[in-house]
């Protein structure tokens, strides 16, 4: 395919060097009939790169022309896709261009939404107050977002020095009428059990900590945890929102099975039994679950006003309805 195509010599070049003639012949396929403006076009754009950026040579034009060349055959591919109501991973276009992509931003360059977006935007008005929230009461901590593949990693670290202290976060910003099941209430006793102090924020109104004493043992969560969500997941959906939970309810589920030789027990504490003991320097050792609600409160107490309408956004409105002029959806804040 690719030989009906004028690649020019740099192209081939970096082609033949990294043995890439199967992808290159992908990538031409996926452009079609306009694969030879696109070469060219990337052509231009590369000596323009080349031209502007100090730290490009002439040497760096095959590189630049192939990655432009797959950019714009994944961007195809997705279209492509679309057309045909799929959804495109980020596997196939590696497989298919050898690009690595962010599927969210590719969508974009692609004039459509990824459904990832949804829940990107959901993450980042969480992070946003909560963000607020925390410099309020201690304007000097230190806040830090774990490296995903290190283990454990909750959506944030907050660390407070002169006295020390750490306390690990994680955001939960379903729409409230999603249950908080077991299945979050053990992710949280597993950071609870790494850092000594767990806080799960989250959006929902609906939450499994009033059937369990003070005092949880993971054992008899993931039992009740288990009854719980199987029930959730074999009732009939018809709607969107029952979809919704279907598919929370059999990530919860598989999460639970996962975990079900785990032998953790923790404390439940409040949000203020905590602060209070942040402010003497010893935070309570034990899980902290902030419920939607609570959560609004302490931020209009605070007298984060917008933070807390933002909450309240992604309580209410379903995810085809969530938007914001000022938050990034495309990623994660880091």
């Amino acid at each position: 395919m690719a030989r009906n195509v004028t690649l020019g010599p740099a192209l081939q070049k970096h082609v033949k060097k990294y043995t890439l003639n199967d992808k290159l012949n992908s990538i031409i396929s996926l452009l079609g009939d306009e694969a030879q403006n696109v070469v060219d076009w990337a052509y231009t754009e590369a000596k323009r790169q080349i031209k502007e950026t100090s730290d490009l040579k002439g040497s760096d034009t095959g590189r630049i022309v192939y990655d432009l060349i797959g950019r714009e055959a994944a961007i195809v591919l997705v279209k492509q896709n679309h057309a045909k109501g799929r959804l495109t991973t980020k596997s196939e276009v590696k497989a298919r261009t050898g690009q690595r992509a962010e599927m969210p931003v590719l969508y974009r360059e692609a004039g459509l939404r990824h459904p990832q977006e949804a829940r990107n935007l959901r993450h980042n008005l969480f992070h946003n107050a909560f963000h607020a929230f925390i410099l309020h009461l201690f304007p000097d901590v230190m806040t830090s977002v774990p490296t995903t593949g290190e283990g454990l990693t909750p959506d944030l670290m907050v660390e407070h020095k002169n006295p020390d202290w750490l306390i690990s976060v994680e955001y939960k910003g379903y729409r409230s009428i999603t249950l908080l099941s077991e299945s979050e209430v053990l992710k949280g006793m597993r950071y609870q059990a790494a850092y000594g102090t767990a806080w799960l924020v989250t959006s929902s109104t609906k939450s499994v900590k009033k059937f369990y004493q003070k005092t949880v043992h993971s054992k008899e969560l993931i039992e009740q945890g288990l009854k719980r969500l199987r029930y959730i997941y074999k009732r009939r959906a018809y709607t969107s929102e029952q979809k919704e939970n279907r598919g929370i309810a059999r990530k919860g589920i598989t999460h639970l099975e996962k975990h079900k030789d785990l032998d953790l027990r923790c404390k439940i504490w409040s949000a203020e039994e905590l602060i209070d003991s942040m402010k003497i320097g010893k935070p309570v050792k034990g899980l902290i679950i902030t419920t939607g609600f609570e959560f609004v409160s302490l931020l209009r107490s605070a007298g984060l006003v917008e933070e807390a309408d933002n909450v309240l956004r992604v309580m209410k409105l379903p995810t085809t309805s969530l938007h914001s002029d000022r938050v990034t959806s495309v990623r994660l804040i880091e």
